[in-house]
C-alpha cells in the first residue's frame, strides 16, 4: 500500500538508494516514539536503527544528569531539584524508548521474508 512517503510515491525505498527525505525522517521519529503508526518496512527498519542510538544517547544524558545531581546536592538545592525532575523525565523517556525499540524490532523481524 503506497504511503507517499518517498518522492516516487512507492511508500519506501530500498536500502542503499537515495537519501531519506525530511518527510521520511519525520516518519521514522513518529514510528519510533508513537504507537499505532502505519509505515513502510523501510521506515520501520530505519526506526529500529534509530532506536539503538536513541537509547544510547538517553543513557548518556541520564549519566550526565546523575553527575550534575551529585554535585548540585552539595551546592544548590534549586539546581538539584531541577536536575531530579529532568532525571525523572529522562528515565521515563529511556523506558519508553526501550519499550518501543523492542516492539519495533520484533515487528521488523516478523516482516522479513
Amino acid at each position: 500500500q503506497p504511503t507517499g512517503d518517498s518522492p516516487s510515491g512507492s511508500g519506501g525505498q530500498p536500502p542503499g538508494s537515495s537519501p531519506m527525505t525530511w518527510k521520511e525522517k519525520r516518519g521514522v521519529l513518529n514510528v519510533f516514539w508513537r504507537t499505532n503508526v502505519e509505515a513502510s518496512s523501510y521506515v520501520v527498519e530505519a526506526a529500529v536503527q534509530y532506536g539503538y542510538y536513541a537509547i544510547v544517547s538517553l543513557v548518556v544524558v541520564m549519566l550526565e544528569l546523575a553527575l550534575i545531581l551529585a554535585v548540585a546536592l552539595d551546592r544548590n538545592a534549586l539546581v538539584a531539584a531541577l536536575t531530579v525532575l529532568a532525571e525523572i523525565f529522562i528515565i521515563w523517556s529511556t523506558w519508553w524508548a526501550i519499550k518501543r525499540y523492542r516492539v519495533l524490532k520484533s515487528q521488523f523481524a516478523t516482516e522479513l521474508p
